[in-house]
């Protein structure tokens, strides 16, 4: 199976949960995608914060830079009945190699294709922007209700496509396929610019689109 065949929405997991570590912090590792992967830990992380994210299985190992780019505390307690954290990772370097152990892993049967997640992640989405505007009307965000640490994250991830535009361009390309796939929030986000939605891939889909914009427009 080859990575760049694959969507943007695959995700991949293991019958066996994979420890590894995010900087200092012990992770286990619940799923893996072409250029992320989401942990679990029981310290918090910042957003934003760049780490060495590093785990091995068998002859596999994966060593590469990422990027926290979301962050939140579980509902319910684990096996051992205690709260722990899910994060986001976003490789931002050795993406390649990255890439060659995922190959690794899926070749191996170590981690298969998880047919689930893309009806989960559109749910989700869909779950927020309700949340976030409620109906009938749409609610404008105040800059003083985004979180300092959120406007930091999409100012970096704005930053960072900027100086990579056939990354950009790649991002707003899966972008526009999400939001094909999900009719019901499509044509209100597809007024939005290029670098939005964009930038909104790139964090995946952790941020509202509206509170992107809000961000771009107070800069």
């Amino acid at each position: 199976m080859d990575l760049k065949d694959l969507r943007a929405a695959d995700r991949f997991v293991a019958d066996e949960r994979l420890a590894g570590s995010f900087g200092a912090a012990s992770i286990t590792v619940v799923d893996l995608a072409d250029q992320g992967a989401q942990i679990e830990h029981a310290q918090p992380l910042r957003l934003g914060l760049r780490a060495r994210f590093w785990f091995r299985r068998g002859d596999v190992s994966v060593s590469a830079q990422g990027l926290v780019v979301w962050s939140h505390l579980s509902k319910k307690p684990n096996h051992d009945g205690k709260l722990f954290y899910r994060s986001g990772i976003r490789i931002e370097e050795q993406i390649d190699e990255f890439g060659d152990a995922l190959r690794q892993l899926v070749r191996t049967g170590i981690v298969h294709r998880d047919m689930e997640a893309l009806d989960r992640k559109r749910k989700r989405i869909e779950e927020r922007e309700q949340e976030r505007w409620g109906k009938p009307g749409l609610r404008v965000f105040r800059s003083d209700e985004i979180p300092p640490d959120q406007v930091l994250l999409i100012q970096h991830a704005r930053e960072r496509l900027r100086s990579h535009p056939d990354e950009a361009l790649k991002w707003y390309q899966r972008a526009k396929y999400a939001l094909a796939a999900d009719g019901s929030v499509a044509g209100e986000h597809f007024r939005h610019r290029e670098d939005v939605l964009a930038v909104w891939e790139y964090l995946e889909r952790s941020v509202p689109i509206a509170t992107i914009a809000n961000v771009f427009e107070k800069k």
